[in-house]
């Protein structure tokens, strides 16, 4: 058995991946609190319906969960609380990035279909809210896995700036 060897390429930190959407979100604050509004109308079509949401939790830091990806499901990601690394991989393009979603910093990343998706928690504390545009069974008929490190065990470590 013969496997082809695929050249990955990390896109630059202004490069864009296509339909992927990255942007803040509006944290409102007072003496009483916070309020965060987490849209679920992204891109400019707003055409998306999400069927389904679920939480992530990691047990601690660096727990990494990776590669996972859909041709049909789209998924929206915010973090409530701590930290997540992301990297997100075009199925297609082969072209990789990497996102950070931080509760301190209010962000959500919308990966469409034809991605794969991983991430590792920063913080111990770190909680992932995840929109779904699929059910659990059609989700599960929609599943492509690549191994961890198909990019290499390096890629997950944490670099300080």
């Amino acid at each position: 058995m013969t496997t082809q060897k695929i050249n990955y390429k990390k896109l630059e930190y202004n490069d864009q991946q296509k339909d992927i959407i990255y942007k803040e979100i509006v944290r409102f604050g007072d003496d009483r609190g916070d309020f965060i509004n987490i849209p679920l109308e992204v891109g400019e079509k707003n055409n998306i319906i999400f069927k389904r949401s679920y939480i992530i939790t990691n047990n601690n830091v660096g727990v990494v969960r990776a590669f996972h990806g859909h041709k049909k499901e789209g998924k929206l990601f915010y973090v409530p609380q701590g930290a997540f690394k992301f990297i997100i991989i075009g199925m297609k393009s082969h072209e990789w990035k990497e996102y950070n979603l931080l509760a301190s910093a209010p962000k959500i990343l919308y990966i469409p279909p034809n991605y794969y998706n991983g991430f590792s928690s920063l913080t111990d504390d770190a909680l992932l809210i995840v929109y779904s545009t699929s059910s659990m069974q059609k989700s599960m008929q929609d599943d492509y896995r690549l191994q961890y490190d198909i990019l290499g065990k390096n890629i997950w470590k944490i670099h300080n700036r």
